[in-house]
């Protein structure tokens, strides 16, 4: 079986080196370009599964290389990397067709989570078995519709809810915004909490690990960024009414219908 490659495009030797160091045991082929021109001619000439390219570049910014993938048609996936997005700029990311955002600096398993979540076919490998996360809604042509904060509001969730440790203030340092700003945009958009919006879209990855995948109720609560099965039974029956496994018998039963795609 190929090896997916990975295409990685910054200007800094320093940090080339560091992302390239966090992959080397990881299984990916790694390549790297110093500028967006570069890291263009070789998305030309290559099969790249994903490419992960600062924002601020020489040759070509990041949303000038999305906008160049699309012209070209160019199959792979492109993660945008940068320090603090502005929900603005998010806006400009988002439309150009990025894959998701990613934090620069980093540490490792922030990295190495957030290259897992975007790459093609949102492929997850665990415990030997090869399962798929649920399409998410950034992908969905209604999602253009959405207004652009929530549209970044709900992309920076759905690419980072299998971190247990994600907090409210991650969200607000990522978009340089106040609490209160935020508390304010999931009010108006979801008419929910941060915690309540990631336990749903928790919730809604589950779902879909409970009907398309053989997973124990242990693995799905890990790949979904619960603290151990037990909270998230608690959180799920919270929702349903009742738990994981009952949610899954009745859908073997027939008795539930979803809506996911089987990818």
């Amino acid at each position: 079986m190929n090896k997916q490659k990975i295409l990685i495009i910054d200007h800094d030797p320093g940090i080339l080196s560091t992302l390239v160091g966090f992959l080397s045991d990881e299984p990916y082929d790694v390549c790297t370009a110093s500028n967006g021109k570069e890291g263009l001619e070789i998305l030309r000439r290559e099969k790249i599964d994903l490419a992960i390219a600062e924002m601020y570049m020489g040759g070509l910014d990041g949303v000038a290389l999305l906008k160049r993938v699309a012209i070209e048609k160019i199959q792979t996936n492109v993660l945008i990397m940068e320090n603090v997005v502005p929900l603005e700029v998010a806006e400009k990311i988002l439309k150009a067709g990025t894959a998701g955002v990613l934090d620069k600096p980093t540490n490792k398993d922030r990295f190495l989570a957030q290259i897992k979540n975007c790459i093609p076919l949102n492929e997850v490998e665990y415990t030997g078995a090869r399962v798929y996360e649920a399409p998410r809604s950034l992908s969905s042509p209604s999602f253009a519709r959405v207004p652009a904060s929530q549209r970044a509001l709900e992309s920076f969730l759905e690419e980072r809810y299998r971190d247990p440790d994600l907090k409210f203030e991650d969200l607000t340092r990522y978009f340089g915004i106040s609490l209160s700003r935020g508390h304010v945009l999931f009010r108006k958009h979801f008419d929910r909490t941060f915690r309540e919006k990631l336990r749903e879209v928790r919730i809604a990855q589950a779902e879909h690990f409970l009907t398309h995948s053989s997973l124990l109720i242990y693995e799905i609560a890990r790949l979904c960024g619960f603290r151990g099965s037990n909270r998230f039974s608690e959180d799920f029956k919270r929702i349903h009414g009742f738990s994981p496994t009952q949610y899954r018998k009745k859908f073997m039963r027939g008795e539930i219908e979803t809506f996911s795609e089987d990818i």
